[in-house]
């Protein structure tokens, strides 16, 4: 049996890839680990450099590379990398990125220890890039109050909304139809999150710096693409304000909240339609004093008055 899949989505990689591969080769982890490479057809020669790694390579770990037809995106990616993937756990890497030597033992002995469904790692951060999580006494220890969990994960000033940097156990996604929406190419993390929030049971954060994140202007994440974040907005808010349920409403709610605000400060919304239409969307998640509170906040210029009013709203979701 396989115990972890690395599952590593490549698209315009060739500069980072052969150092991300060597932090995968590097692991002190003694179980078995398969990395799938999906090739989501960059313009680049990406694979190239992969084919030549692998085939210089004697180690234990088992690589599998597999070819999408076109390019449908990183969700798209991931998703077959879960559909094809045959480890106990999921791990996700993105091609720009590294992991520590003890990333993938450190997670997996958490995860065995607690029978857990989710074990979250530090972040590597320096003065050009830091990734806050969440880190106290009990860290390392396992997290089973369902209220505390759902508020760290829908949280992501204290989780960062990545994929990456995360052991998963594979029959929880599969159980829980834990897929990557592909109709959108971007903030795709959110809506992903938003749903992993809801079934996770039993978790743990791991309190050593696991993932060493880079850079690749090349990406998708780093590319802006205004009709691109349009519909994922759209699609975000809708599907989160569908999909409210009724353990921790107000967190819930903030999330939408927080998401809509970030949308509408994107500068992408020039159509006076599709701004109404998402704040009416977003309004009829409300009570009713909720509401009003609501449209003032959207109605208002960034002031004080309106930090005061948008706390006051935030508190009541908490009531």
């Amino acid at each position: 049996m396989i115990n972890i899949s690395v599952i590593i989505p490549v698209y315009n990689a060739k500069d980072f890839i052969v150092d991300c591969l060597k932090s995968v080769v590097a692991q002190t982890f003694s179980g078995s680990i398969e990395c799938l490479l999906v090739d989501d057809c960059g313009v680049d020669n990406s694979i190239d450099f992969i084919e030549k790694f692998i085939s210089a390579y004697e180690g234990a770990v088992h690589f599998i590379i597999l070819r999408q037809e076109q390019n449908q995106g990183p969700s798209a990616a991931r998703n077959r990398g879960i559909r094809e993937a045959k480890g106990e756990y999921i791990f996700f890497l993105d091609a720009d990125d590294k992991i520590s030597e003890d990333c993938l033992e450190s997670l997996y002995s958490l995860a065995e220890k607690y029978k857990l469904d989710y074990v979250q790692g530090m972040y590597h951060s320096d003065e050009n890039y830091h990734m806050p999580v969440y880190k106290s006494d009990d860290s390392n220890k396992p997290i089973i109050d369902r209220k505390v969990i759902k508020q760290l994960l829908l949280n992501y000033t204290i989780i960062p909304f990545t994929p990456h940097n995360r052991l998963v156990r594979h029959q929880f996604l599969i159980d829980n139809n834990l897929f990557f929406p592909e109709e959108i190419k971007v903030r795709e993390d959110f809506y992903w999150m938003f749903f992993v929030a809801k079934y996770v049971k039993r978790m743990a954060i791991c309190n050593i710096e696991t993932y060493f994140r880079g850079y690749n202007g090349d990406s998708l994440t780093h590319r802006k693409n205004t009709e691109q974040e349009i519909v994922a907005y759209r699609f975000l808010l809708q599907g989160m304000c569908s999909n409210i349920d009724p353990f921790m409403i107000g967190v819930q709610k903030e999330l939408v909240l927080s998401t809509l605000i970030m949308g509408l400060n994107s500068f992408c919304y020039h159509d006076t339609f599709e701004k109404k239409y998402l704040v009416n969307l977003v309004a009829n998640t409300n009570r009713i004093i909720e509401r009003i509170l609501f449209y003032i906040v959207i109605g208002m210029k960034e002031s004080f008055l309106r930090t005061k009013i948008l706390h006051l709203l935030v508190r009541l979701y908490k009531l």
